[in-house]
């Protein structure tokens, strides 16, 4: 099973019909093939569910009474903690593995690890060793949305974070870096496995916030992982694409481009949306 079948679905059921991307600047959302974009300012479904509910119905009204629709909901970034961790000796048993994930989560993430909902993949190294991808979300980041949706007449049964799904976008052995609102997210894929996932909030969002964390980030990358990249692919930088280009040629000697999908143009309010429909075939 791939890290995104086994990680970018929070929650474990079919693909539905609907497709929504929450960011800081709106909701991007799919049906029947059309996408769109309404922007919202200062929308947080975290403190203001009921006007993300007011908001979901007035895009998408309800035509089937109170019969509930499928909907993939894509949250921002910074709702989940991805983690990478190894164990030199890993259990057998599910219940036993999550234990022992939930006890090595307890020193990183700042939310109750045991009520947190979580998904992870396994890789064998050795005999024993493992190496894991760990995805996790508070419970009580993840109730306000889903409770929104099931407000608004869906059945929110498709859960991920935009980060894991506009991995479907990317090329093999590629940095992305995508920028949303003030959020900074930069993947690191060794063909198409992920390595390194980081999730910030920037200050202000500027050229020299974002370089303070891609340099040390590259240069981590060459002189403990003894690996680099073979691109960087860009989102949401807006104006300062071309300036990031021009770093990375110069101080890195790396190509760059934008993050591209065959079903339209990128931006940082649709990566993982785009993400999605790419991962689910859609044409």
């Amino acid at each position: 099973m791939s890290l995104l079948e086994k990680l970018r679905n929070l929650v474990e059921e079919p693909p539905p019909a609907f497709a929504f991307e929450l960011g800081p600047g709106g909701i991007a959302h799919w049906q029947s093939g059309t996408m769109r974009f309404d922007p919202v300012a200062g929308l947080d479904a975290q403190v203001d569910a009921d006007r993300l509910s007011e908001m979901l119905g007035r895009l998408t009204p309800t035509v089937n009474g109170n019969k509930k629709r499928a909907a993939a909901v894509i949250l921002p970034d910074r709702s989940a903690r991805i983690t990478l961790m190894d164990f030199d000796q890993f259990p057998r048993k599910a219940e036993e593995q999550a234990a022992l994930i939930r006890f090595r989560l307890k020193r990183t993430v700042p939310f109750d690890v045991d009520s947190a909902i979580l998904r992870y993949q396994v890789k064998q190294l050795g005999a024993n060793k493992v190496e894991l991808t760990i995805a996790a979300i508070a419970a009580e980041t993840l109730a306000p949305y889903e409770a929104a949706f099931r407000s608004a007449g869906f059945h929110p049964g498709f859960i991920t974070i935009a980060g894991l799904s506009a991995a479907n976008l990317v090329e093999a052995d590629t940095l992305a870096m995508r920028l949303s609102g003030h959020t900074l997210t930069l993947s690191h894929f060794e063909g198409m496995e992920l390595r390194l996932f980081r999730c910030l909030e920037l200050q202000e969002g500027t050229i020299e916030e974002i370089l303070n964390v891609l340099d040390p980030t590259l240069a981590y990358l060459e002189d403990e992982r003894r690996t680099r990249p073979a691109r960087v692919e860009l989102c949401g930088l807006g104006t300062m694409a071309a300036e990031l280009e021009e770093h990375l040629r110069n101080q890195w000697n790396l190509q760059s481009k934008p993050l591209r999908s065959r079903l339209g143009t990128v931006d940082a309010n649709n990566a993982g949306l785009y993400g999605y429909l790419e991962g689910m075939g859609v044409n």
